[in-house]
């Protein structure tokens, strides 16, 4: 399951509409090293074929569904406190194990 939180419908909504963006999400994993390989990542994107795809009108998420059986279920909250704000993006299990590690030079 793919569940989005009130609050972060909102400011995700409001973001993608100010920015003449689709209302279309896709949850996934940073590419390369961009990031915590141990995160998952909201980036713009058309649902495709085989995807997982959730609508929460006027908005769309979706995730590719190797991902979502490897992570289990994903809950997208918004944090708005003093030095702590933006998207947060939880899975049930994590995305890589450590073995599974790409070896990058932050992670190394």
């Amino acid at each position: 399951m793919i569940d989005i939180t009130p609050l972060a419908k909102e400011n995700l909504t409001a973001f993608l509409s100010g920015k003449k963006i689709p209302l279309k999400v896709r949850v996934t994993l940073p590419s390369g090293c961009d990031g915590d390989p141990g995160q998952l990542i909201l980036v713009p994107d058309q649902p495709g074929p085989g995807d997982i795809s959730v609508n929460f009108s006027p908005l769309t998420l979706c995730m590719s569904r190797d991902l979502y059986e490897r992570v289990g279920r994903v809950q997208i909250d918004y944090r708005d406190e003093e030095h702590d704000f933006g998207f947060v993006v939880d899975c049930e299990q994590p995305p890589f194990d450590e073995e599974a590690c790409f070896g990058c030079i932050g992670c190394v």
